[in-house]
């Protein structure tokens, strides 16, 4: 009779053979029931074993890095609340006109924005000549002296702006360069010229010339677009901060003719002593004074540029500038067209600008009306750059959004309110019937013209500025808020001296609702 079978033990399992690793023959091991139980548990325990030893030695580490790090320290207190920062301190302030008696400097003209014709003939030849010049690029700021280029004899004195050189695509440039022509130009250290536009060596051809020395070469203007020209003398951010800027305009060939072509230079200035030299600090601090279009703040929003409903327009647009984006927008329309940097778009709100880079935008003007261009980086528009395009029979008196394009005729006083000086605001402006006053009790009659609130206040020039903001506890006489198209009238007793009428409202001083008054004996 057969013995009872044993009682069923799994068999070992050859991990080398499961994997395929081992090709020889197995080799025959024997053991008993008994043998494989002892053996499993004596690995069991050896398991149990290290897992132990490795818990107590973990324990053991996290022990002594403790002990190494409290080392007999106190603990550490909870964390606080970190302390505020300090308010950045503004830097020094742009001297004023106030500040300037005494500074001959020129009068002001205002620069026509029409793009000039290419030049007639095979060649397009163009002398340039370098004048340094003191001027205001602000008409409520100090002059400063400003390095200029003067392009076959234009010379835009009284603005800090360079003209432009339109030449088409291909076309041979010949070039000659003067660094101040006479003593009259004023040139007393070394300048240069750089053509963004040019394919030549720049070592030879964008090398220094001293005072009342010229070089001559021509070059091909193989590539379509807005280019920037300037002076490559060491420092450059001294130069070009200087105004030693502008633009070249290369038209491509067979480019379709629009209504009327305009052209918008961007450019910075950092002023330093009344009619002394650019501010070199400010400069390496990024920190300008005055960011304006074709070299005078607000010239064009005080003046602005006729064009009428319907007709297309193209404007060629650089950011010189030399350190601040360009965004530039012209409110109350879409460009249709753009070409920036070579790159073709279409249907576009702004055109972005980095210091150098230029570009073109077409577009029309649906309505009657004013239709301010600005960069729409709103605190560089509030120091100057600022412009407003105005139809031929755009509304008056209902200026809205025109930063200026309406306003109440001198001598216009609010209904019902006898005043001494009729004050009017718009949308970031602000005129007055008169720009001076007898001492005693004065009214002002107040009206708002804009669609945005407005309100009169009074201070002693200059104003207190903190963060952009007129210290209201230096507010000689203070007027309400008034909305669009309201009025009223502000008394104030006066004394001699000299005074700024400004807008309360938080921003709008710093976007250039100020002017000066004056208050005599």
């Amino acid at each position: 009779m057969p013995s009872a079978p044993a009682p069923h033990e799994p068999a070992p399992v050859d991990y080398e053979v499961a994997e395929g690793l081992d090709q020889a023959p197995p080799v025959q091991i024997e053991i008993t029931a008994a043998e494989f139980r002892h053996d499993r548990a004596r690995r069991e325990w050896l398991m149990i074993g290290l897992a132990l030893s490795v818990l107590v030695t973990v324990m053991a580490i996290v022990v002594a890095v403790w002990a190494i790090v409290d080392d007999g320290e106190p603990a550490p207190t909870p964390a606080t609340a970190p302390k505020a920062l300090p308010a950045p301190t503004p830097g020094p302030a742009a001297p004023t006109l106030a500040d300037a008696k005494g500074i001959a400097f020129e009068k002001f003209t205002k620069v026509d924005a029409t793009l000039p014709a290419v030049p007639a003939g095979a060649v397009k030849k163009f002398k340039v000549d370098v004048f340094q010049h003191v001027t205001q690029v602000s008409k409520d700021l100090a002059p400063t002296e400003v390095w200029s280029f003067a392009v076959n004899g234009v010379y835009h004195r009284g603005t800090g702006v360079s003209p432009p050189m339109v030449v088409t695509e291909g076309d041979t440039v010949d070039f000659t360069l003067v660094n101040g022509s006479s003593k009259a130009m004023g040139v007393n250290v070394p300048h240069s010229m750089d053509f963004h536009a040019a394919e030549v060596n720049p070592g030879k051809r964008y090398a220094d010339l001293a005072p009342g020395k010229s070089m001559h070469y021509r070059f091909v203007a193989r590539h379509p677009g807005v280019f920037m020209y300037h002076c490559a003398t060491q420092p450059v951010l001294m130069h070009t901060g200087a105004g030693m800027v502008g633009m070249l305009v290369v038209k491509p060939k067979h480019l379709a003719p629009v209504d009327k072509e305009l052209w918008i230079t961007q450019q910075e200035y950092y002023l330093g002593a009344p009619g002394k030299t650019a501010d070199m600090a400010k400069m390496q601090a990024k920190k300008p004074d005055v960011i304006a279009f074709n070299g005078f703040a607000n010239q064009y929003k005080d003046n602005p540029i006729t064009v009428k409903r319907g007709e297309r327009v193209r404007m060629y647009v650089l950011n010189a500038g030399p350190s601040i984006w360009s965004a530039f927008h012209v409110i109350g329309t879409v460009f249709d067209r753009t070409v920036i940097e070579g790159r073709p778009g279409a249907d576009s709100q702004t055109m972005n600008l980095a210091p150098s880079q230029g570009g073109w935008a077409e577009f029309t003007l649906a309505e009657e009306g004013s239709y301010p261009f600005v960069t729409h980086s709103f605190a560089d528009a509030g120091k100057g750059a600022v412009g407003v395009l105005q139809t031929t029979h755009a509304p008056k008196g209902a200026a809205g959004h025109d930063m200026g394009g309406g306003s109440a005729a001198p001598g216009s006083q609010p209904a019902g309110s006898p005043a001494d000086v009729n004050v009017t605001f718009g949308d970031m402006w602000i005129k007055a019937s008169a720009p001076t006053v007898k001492a005693g009790k004065v009214t002002f009659g107040v009206k708002n013209e804009g669609a945005t609130m407005h309100g009169l206040a009074m201070v002693s020039a200059p104003a207190k500025v903190q963060a952009g903001v007129v210290d209201h506890t230096t507010f000689l006489a203070k007027g309400s808020d008034l909305a669009g198209g309201a009025s009223e009238t502000v008394t104030a007793d006066l004394k001699p001296g000299s005074y700024e009428l400004i807008c309360h409202m938080p921003g709008h001083y710093a976007a250039g609702q100020t002017m000066p008054f004056e208050v005599t004996g």
